[in-house]
């Protein structure tokens, strides 16, 4: 299947519905390609997918680390590594990974001075979101953004049967819908809610029939999707002992916070608490780390507050109201009404 999709100027089609080794066979490409990947895809795909072209020595494999791989070593790797390539030559640049293949294949493509178009071939919800949105990122190891530009691909391939296999990243791949519901349609939450109710659907039933949403949701508001719990979540790198906790604990929790903030400061009427159990129920780690303190934590947020851009506020859920930072006497309540929420739902 075949979508448009745009945002502001920015055009790309996104193929979908087939695997990707049938995508590849119904297309015939002549210009010499770059794969950008990460070792796992490499060890699993690369053999496949070389046997797709007529000509596999005209395909060359740069293999990234399966961990955050947008950052400035990497680049830096990388530019060495295109030095082979004569500049009157065209070829396509393709980034099939992780999240940060989707940013270094995306930033690469956009300013290196060869000649070269960009796919992208995701291969998780989490990278399907990445490339779905303009921003391309490198940063400054743990998690600081030093470097960034926009560009989308000129054309972004997903095989869901990729995705799909890894079943230990779905509860990771569920907060992308999780997201989209709070910042785009309620009731896409409530489908979440009622078709996902434990961590036994979440395990075994596929996310296909979403996708078709999870785009056109990102085509309007990729950019506060992608921003959503950001700022709560990039306090967790500055706070003491934050390392021990996993880059999804400190997306969620960021998440979850941004949340409870809005609703505190808007009054809103949504059931955080029952939302914080179906959380649960989906075997999220809701609760607060151990060896974190809390009040480091909601400094490293007013410190970041004060030099960041204003963060999204919701009327309610769904529906966009205005921009604003947080203050301190706003961040002390967030952090009374979670505790409350989470001695509630240990006290059941």
């Amino acid at each position: 299947m075949e979508l448009d999709y745009q945002i502001v100027d920015e055009k790309t089609k996104i193929y979908y519905g087939e695997t990707l080794v049938s995508q590849l066979k119904m297309r015939t490409i002549e210009q010499p390609i770059l794969f950008l990947t990460n070792q796992r895809y490499y060890d699993l795909f690369a053999e496949k997918i070389n046997q797709q072209f007529l000509n596999p020595r005209e395909i060359d494999w740069y293999i990234c680390a399966n961990t955050q791989c947008n950052h400035l070593t990497e680049l830096s790797n990388l530019v060495t590594f295109a030095k082979r390539y004569p500049k009157n030559q065209s070829f396509i640049i393709i980034g099939f990974g992780n999240e940060g293949v989707m940013d270094l294949a995306g930033f690469f493509q956009k300013h290196t001075s060869l000649t070269a178009k960009l796919w992208l071939i995701p291969v998780s919800i989490r990278s399907m979101a990445r490339a779905l949105t303009q921003q391309r990122m490198i940063l400054q190891l743990p998690n600081q953004v030093v470097l960034q530009t926009d560009n989308l691909p000129d054309r972004i391939v997903y095989d869901q049967t990729i995705s799909e296999k890894q079943v230990e990243g779905k509860q990771i791949d569920f907060l992308i819908f999780i997201c989209c519901g709070i910042v785009c349609d309620y009731r896409f939450l409530q489908n979440l809610y009622k078709n996902y109710p434990t961590s036994h659907q979440l395990a075994h039933r596929p996310f296909t029939g979403m996708l078709e949403e999870m785009i056109a949701f990102y085509q309007v508001d990729a950019e506060n999707l992608s921003n959503y719990g950001k700022l709560f979540e990039q306090a967790f790198y500055l706070t003491e002992n934050g390392h021990v906790l996993s880059a999804s604990m400190k997306r969620l929790l960021g998440i979850l916070f941004h949340l409870v903030w809005n609703t505190e400061i808007m009054n809103m009427s949504f059931q955080l608490k029952n939302f914080f159990i179906w959380l649960t129920h989906l075997n999220y780690p809701i609760e607060w780390p151990d060896h974190l303190s809390k009040s480091d934590y909601l400094e490293n947020v007013l410190h970041l507050a004060k030099k960041s851009k204003k963060i999204l506020v919701l009327k309610k859920i769904g529906i966009i109201e205005k921009y604003q930072s947080p203050n301190e006497q706003e961040l002390v309540q967030t952090m009374t009404s979670y505790e409350k929420i989470i001695s509630e739902i240990r006290g059941m």
